[in-house]
């Protein structure tokens, strides 16, 4: 049984940064999200409202300048590379993230990537409405594997899934293979298969390729 599928998360993996943070930071608002962000971590609001809430604050932005921010974000040492190498062995992959939309298609427009599930922020007119759709929320991305390996007709056995933060750990639950890369904690390292530590993306490659041996 060989990989056939690498599910990959976004932020901190990916990318070098976190995107909602980035864009925040980039637009002067990240000390009104870092509020928003405890009171989510606290339970005293939903993700969902915690996704609108941070939305809101960029209402009235300009996508122009939006799409500026997104692609200036830095990929990860080695990402390009890597979804090359899985693109020429004939891999799917597919971007699973909690960030947005537009970076998912950022990525898809510049590496090899088959398809992606994020949250996308609401547009009218060339500019930001304040409102995002919850594709993908902070629990949610176990649940939406299912519709993932439907698109490319495979099974959990079929697939590996590559992050480093908590919102993993329901993937690494279901899938062949789960490898965290840079785990942001100890529980995450818990539920992995493989522990990969380090700035370059494609330390994980062997672990893919080779699997089950490797």
């Amino acid at each position: 049984m060989t990989i056939k599928l690498v599910v990959f998360d976004i932020d901190g993996t990916l990318l070098q940064t976190y995107s909602w943070q980035y864009i925040h930071e980039s637009l002067g608002t990240w000390s009104q999200a870092q509020e928003n962000r405890k009171r989510f971590l606290t339970g005293r609001i939903t993700y969902e409202d915690w996704a609108r809430l941070d939305a809101g604050l960029w209402k009235d932005q300009s996508m122009s300048r939006i799409n500026q921010i997104v692609n200036q974000m830095p990929y990860m040492k080695g990402a390009e590379e890597t979804l090359a190498t899985l693109n020429r062995r004939g891999i799917y992959v597919h971007l699973l993230s909690a960030g947005l939309t537009l970076v998912g298609e950022r990525i898809r427009s510049e590496a090899q990537v088959n398809g992606y599930t994020a949250n996308s922020l609401g547009v009218r007119d060339g500019f930001l409405t304040g409102d995002v759709h919850v594709n993908v929320s902070f629990h949610q991305k176990g649940k939406l594997l299912s519709s993932i390996l439907q698109k490319y007709n495979l099974t959990q056995q079929d697939c590996a899934a590559v992050g480093d933060d908590p919102t993993l750990i329901p993937l690494f639950k279901k899938v062949a293979l789960g490898i965290a890369f840079n785990p942001t904690s100890s529980e995450v390292e818990r539920h992995a298969d493989i522990v990969v530590k380090g700035n370059d993306l494609r330390s994980v490659l062997p672990y893919i390729l080779k699997y089950p041996e490797a």
